[in-house]
């Protein structure tokens, strides 16, 4: 009887060997691999242009989105997602003029003009979709972690506008022919026009830029994490479509109305008469806070021997 059950032990110790294992400890250790975020960000946003009279004033902006990132190790990840991005700007002048020939519906002439206490916002929403490298290290006994991360994201603009206010409009128009400059009557686009305001679209091409993040992971739990840390986007290409257009158009079938171009692709005359462009290069550019909520998807990665 006593072989017996020796004979039945024995058959068993496989079984019993796969469970002990199976129930230490030291297997449940797991090698992070998946992670699914939620990401909102915000700081100053704005389009960063240089420029050839008056001032910029950035603007604050944000955005938010999904992201995931694939972890190949313990230290290193490579992630992408989806992201929404606002950004904006002011720019303001004390004054500026222009001329230009053009036609009156009967003959050419000088038109001129000088605007005063001119400002003007441009703002865009874009879509990113963002490739950043991550390299994270462990603090604190393990239980959090810094995290670096490097890349790029290209932003597709959407829904790009400008609004503009000038203090006043005031217009001439030059005759060579007859030697005069007529500054009368409004109805014919001559005169001072007080308090012009003006909203439209502006168009920008594709944004390409370069990102850096750096932070905080906070191991919340087995499967969640928390981000903090800063940001920072540079655009590297000019986005501004430019055409080099009047500021102000004289239409002949409305002199009297003056809907004004963006700044952002026009030009103005300053006192050495020779046009130019008010902007040179439009890019965009962010600095500010990131917030990620995490969910990871773990693999096992062995056992204690």
């Amino acid at each position: 009887m006593k072989q017996i059950k020796v004979k039945y032990l024995l058959k068993r110790i496989p079984f019993l060997t796969m469970i002990l294992f199976l129930s230490s400890p030291c297997y449940a250790q797991y090698q992070e691999k998946h992670e699914i975020s939620f990401v909102a960000n915000g700081g100053y946003n704005t389009l960063k242009y240089d420029l050839t009279a008056g001032k910029q004033e950035l603007g604050p902006g944000g955005g938010a989105g999904l992201g995931y990132t694939f972890f190949f190790g313990n230290f290193f990840g490579i992630g992408t997602g989806i992201e929404m991005g606002y950004y904006n700007a002011k720019f303001s002048t004390p004054s500026f003029s222009d001329k230009y020939i053009t036609y009156d519906g009967e003959e050419n002439f000088e038109f001129r003009y000088n605007v005063n206490n001119y400002t003007e916002k441009q703002s865009t929403f874009s879509v990113n979709i963002p490739l950043m490298f991550q390299f994270q290290l462990p603090l604190f006994h393990d239980e959090h972690l810094c995290y670096l991360a490097l890349g790029g994201r290209v932003g597709f603009p959407f829904n790009s506008r400008y609004k503009s206010s000038g203090e006043s409009f005031k217009t001439s128009g030059a005759y060579d022919n007859y030697g005069i400059v007529i500054e009368s009557p409004k109805s014919q686009g001559f005169g001072t026009f007080s308090n012009q305001k003006y909203d439209n679209d502006i168009k920008f091409h594709t944004m390409y830029i370069l990102s850096a993040e750096a932070g905080m992971k906070w191991m919340t739990s087995d499967n969640f994490s928390l981000y903090t840390g800063i940001y920072l986007d540079y655009g590297i290409n000019n986005i501004a479509q430019k055409e080099s257009k009047y500021f102000l158009n004289y239409s002949p079938d409305a002199p009297a109305s003056f809907p004004n171009e963006s700044i952002l692709n026009s030009r103005f005359t300053p006192q050495n008469e020779i046009p130019v462009s008010f902007t040179n290069k439009v890019i965009p550019a962010a600095i500010g806070l990131k917030i990620r909520l995490a969910f990871r998807f773990s693999e096992p990665r062995g056992c204690c021997p």
